[in-house]
């Protein structure tokens, strides 16, 4: 919708994506979506799809299990308890997912 709508917002909102996220100066785009999962579990852990999103970008660009975990507890205390379950409800999810599509390789 938004392509046909503004297609030039929509290649704005994408170079600005390239930049923050595919260009690597100090952060490996791993780390980077570590990042995002933390912040998303922080403010919204209810996006599931967002999240899922990401663990599986991260999982794609090396990320282990533990890392992401580790993410999701530094969200514990600007997001809350639930925050942590949420996320780590996805987590299993998204494990459980990759694991199956592995299986079918």
């Amino acid at each position: 919708m938004l392509a046909e709508d503004d297609p030039e917002f929509l290649e704005t909102y994408d170079k600005l994506y390239e930049l923050a996220m595919l260009r690597t100066r100090i952060f490996p785009e791993k780390i980077k979506e570590l990042f995002f999962i933390c912040a998303i579990a922080a403010r919204n852990p209810g996006d599931t799809s967002g999240m899922r999103n990401h663990m599986r970008r991260a999982l794609e660009k090396g990320a282990t299990k533990e890392e992401i975990l580790e993410a999701l507890k530094c969200a514990l205390f600007p997001g809350g308890a639930l925050s942590l379950l949420y996320s780590i409800n996805t987590l299993i999810e998204v494990l459980k997912e990759r694991e199956a599509n592995l299986g079918r390789a």
